[in-house]
């Protein structure tokens, strides 16, 4: 179904799309080919798709649009004055779709056991944001937790950064650090600290089992009362002058490093859901 093309920047439609933007809206908003792609191959609901007028001469976006159609998806056509009114980015590329993807309850994030769950705390740069929601999808995480401030994990920076991950991986979001720590401590998960006093050492410490790794804001760290809870408060060796990484390069370090332990023994690790609360006490953030 297609409309006639739309040239006002002050339409409804182009107020949905900034507001969705930052991830607090009902919606979200997904910028770019790839992401309404990985969106339409995930099965995602599309309120809308945004087409600026010619961006459908890109092969890309015709095969989206395309796509679109046969699931049926509304298709608005607009000027690339509008696009550019309804998208955050400098320079948009032609495309643009206001999607369905609800944060999850984070029991969610527990299953399939052995859990592990990538635990933002206080990050609020966005790209990294996603780029630990893509890392944790690679290294086979069974879900990401954004909480104590962090960046929301569905505003579109994020989602730019996660490259569709967070169309696939479940994610949820709640304020209060230490309670969503204590849900997944007494789901049975290890929590595992990145720290860069960590008495541990990443290459050879015990990874197997359910594990939350928990890494947190840039420059501060993880708050003390974290590193306090812990069951694991894990380094990286690191040549000398170098002292630290980007969280979500040492994060992904750590993920993957879980991963091949996992690996390397399939059959350890099989608790970490039976003992999740049915109902917990703390309250998801929207």
């Amino acid at each position: 179904m297609t409309d006639p093309t739309l040239t006002s920047r002050r339409h409804p439609l182009v107020g949905r799309c900034r507001d969705a933007a930052d991830g607090h809206a009902e919606e979200v908003l997904l910028e770019g080919p790839h992401l309404v792609a990985d969106a339409l191959r995930a099965g995602v609901p599309l309120s809308v798709v945004l087409v600026a007028e010619g961006a459908d001469a890109r092969p890309d976006v015709a095969a989206i649009l395309q796509d679109a159609r046969r699931r049926g998806h509304l298709i608005q056509r607009v000027t690339l004055g509008v696009l550019d009114a309804a998208s955050p980015t400098r320079t948009p590329v032609g495309i643009v779709a206001l999607a369905s993807v609800p944060l999850r309850d984070p029991v969610a994030l527990l299953h399939p056991a052995p859990a592990l769950v990538t635990v933002a705390i206080g990050i609020q740069d966005p790209g990294n944001v996603g780029t630990l929601i893509r890392s944790s999808e690679a290294a086979g995480a069974t879900g990401f937790l954004a909480t104590g401030g962090a960046a929301h994990p569905l505003g579109w920076k994020a989602l730019r950064g996660a490259m569709g991950s967070s169309l696939r991986l479940p994610v949820a979001r709640v304020a209060e650090t230490m309670t969503a720590l204590e849900l997944l401590h007494h789901a049975g998960l290890r929590l595992v600290a990145l720290a860069a006093t960590g008495e541990r050492d990443l290459h050879t410490a015990d990874l197997d089992g359910p594990i939350a790794v928990c890494a947190g804001a840039e420059g501060a760290g993880l708050p003390e009362a974290v590193l306090a809870m812990a069951d694991v408060r894990l380094r990286i060796p690191m040549h000398p002058p170098v002292e630290s990484l980007n969280v979500g390069v040492a994060t992904s370090l750590v993920l993957f490093e879980i991963a091949r332990q996992r690996r390397a023994a399939p059959t350890g690790g099989g608790v970490g859901t039976a003992d999740a609360p049915s109902r917990p006490s703390w309250e998801p953030l929207s």
